[in-house]
């Protein structure tokens, strides 16, 4: 498939995106949500003693939480409806007409709007924010200064994998997109790579803590992104944010969901995945036969993975994942004017690259699909998958997710995740560099202005690189195009120059006499963990 098939956009009409169509009986469908909440928590708590110790459990933790950690994005009448609700609990109001009122607050809560004409200006301001962050033209001079954005940004911002694959599907299904997550930027880097491929707009759920900021309180809420409140773990609060999931995907809104529950902290793909986030798809598709038959639409489980040469919160996140002494006060150094300063000239000055991996689609049982949707078992045989649901015990559609079928699609996520990961050459530099370093005798995370020796590193880069050709030999991870074309020493060079381009201090320079020194051992160790998990850690 060309690059301009790609752009051409598979629903022409905005009036007929999905997300659209849904938007436009916004209170039907919240009214649809707050119904089906109401009736799964009854069914669960069927007396009213019990309804009653949900109320009272919810207030108190409400209550403690508007005393503890009150945020600018909270309901300015947060204590008013939670300080009558306790009165009306203690007076014995009915339980059913409370758990209806704590309902529709959630949902009120929880719910976001969808302007198409708020989308266009978004995309069109996200389509030239990364042009000019991935490849600078603000100190350049001549005509490909100005022309040529489209191409600059095509350079930098790769698709790859199965896109026909998932243009073809998103015409005749749902998609849940289960990408790995690593920054902020994921979820727009995302959404610009759907547009670059003419699928319509995603749902997703992004943090409140994000609305806190008044600029992405803007944003956010007429993307159609619903809100998730780590903070609440009530059990009306958590249903609610599962019915409201699942009756987009029966709605037939394309959503982009982050298995792993939060960004890794690590650097390292994802390999312990939330099965709750995953049963949600699951429990869409069984409801969809329940409503449809045999014709009802399907959901495709979309492995992605995302790869950046620099990921811009990488500092904080490493540091987050391993304590080390004295972190605290680098961090502290680390937001100061000259290095927000550094920063800047970073981003004005150098380019960099992002890398979109889109995987196999799966259906919601972990079955191989084709372009037509057709379901396929382990020995390729076409399987029915609407019948696969009607033999399923009757108690496996109603039960807690964490069912047989969800984790094997989890483990074959994750497999897709390692086998679809393309190697950077930043990744392979971080990875050698931080391997020679931990076989130092007197190694620890604290070490600073480590030198490793250039021929040392070309030695251990080589052995390293021959290993990794027999992975992807046997397709068991991927190459960037310069990792499988080009040669040693262009890998080298290229990785050593990108890598945490952006950060204040790079993690890895090269010295006058081509020795490597590493400036900061931490943020190294941050992307060298995109490599492991593939059983060559040890570089002989």
């Amino acid at each position: 498939m060309s690059t301009q098939d790609l752009l051409i956009p598979i629903v022409s009409q905005s009036s007929h995106w999905p997300i659209t169509l849904l938007h436009k009986q916004h209170k039907a469908f919240l009214r649809e949500v707050v119904d089906k909440s109401f009736k799964s928590l009854c069914a669960r708590h069927s007396t009213d003693a019990a309804l009653y110790r949900v109320l009272e459990q919810t207030t108190s933790r409400e209550l403690a939480r508007i005393a503890s950690d009150p945020w600018a994005c909270d309901p300015k009448d947060d204590r008013r409806f939670w300080e009558a609700m306790s009165d009306s609990i203690a007076s014995k109001v009915a339980a059913t007409k409370l758990l209806q009122q704590v309902i529709e607050r959630y949902v009120k809560e929880i719910c976001s709007y969808f302007s198409v004409r708020h989308y266009r200006f978004i995309a069109t301001m996200t389509h030239h924010t990364f042009i000019n962050l991935l490849k600078p033209a603000c100190f350049g001079s001549g005509v490909e200064r100005w022309t040529f954005r489209y191409q600059r940004l095509q350079e930098k911002f790769h698709l790859m994998g199965q896109t026909d694959m998932l243009r073809a599907l998103a015409q005749i299904g749902t998609l849940v997109l289960v990408p790995t997550h690593t920054s902020n930027w994921d979820s727009v880097v995302v959404g610009l790579a759907m547009k670059q491929l003419g699928l319509p707009p995603l749902t997703w759920g992004a943090g409140l803590n994000l609305f806190n900021h008044k600029g992405f309180r803007y944003i956010f809420n007429k993307l159609g992104t619903y809100k998730v409140d780590r903070r609440k773990k009530m059990i009306p609060y958590l249903q609610v944010q599962k019915d409201y999931a699942c009756l987009i995907l029966e709605w037939g809104c394309h959503m982009l969901f982050y298995p792993g529950g939060t960004r890794s902290r690590s650097g390292a793909l994802e390999s312990d995945l939330k099965l709750g986030f995953l049963g949600t798809p699951f429990d869409a598709q069984a409801n969809n036969f329940h409503n449809h038959g045999p014709g009802a639409k399907k959901l495709f489980i979309v492995p992605i993975v995302l790869n950046y040469h620099c990921v811009l919160e990488a500092y904080q996140l490493i540091r987050e994942s391993v304590q080390v002494e004295g972190s605290g006060a680098v961090l502290a150094q680390q937001g100061c004017c000259y290095t927000n300063l550094l920063f800047s000239k970073n981003i004005l000055f150098k380019g960099s690259e992002i890398f979109i991996s889109i995987g196999s689609p799966l259906d919601v049982m972990g079955n191989r699909v084709d372009k037509e949707g057709r379901s396929y078992d382990a020995q390729g045989q076409v399987i029915d998958l609407y019948q696969q649901f009607l033999d399923l015990p009757i108690q496996t559609v109603t039960r807690k997710r964490s069912d047989d079928y969800v984790r094997a699609l989890s483990h074959k996520i994750v497999a897709a995740y390692h086998r679809i990961n393309p190697v950077l050459s930043s990744h392979l530099v971080a990875f050698v560099a931080y391997e020679l370093a931990q076989k130092r005798a007197s190694f620890s995370m604290g070490l600073r202005d480590i030198i490793i020796p250039h021929a040392d590193f070309m030695v251990a880069f080589a052995h390293t690189y021959k290993a990794l050709q027999q992975l992807y030999i046997a397709k068991k991870i991927d190459f960037s195009p310069i990792v499988r074309d080009g040669s040693l020493d262009a890998i080298a060079q290229d990785g050593w120059t990108k890598l945490g381009s952006y950060h204040a201090q790079a993690p890895l320079v090269v010295m006058e006499g081509g020795d490597l020194l590493i400036q900061d051992l931490l943020t190294l160790y941050y992307y060298h963990n995109r490599l492991t998990g593939y059983g060559f850690e040890a570089i002989e």
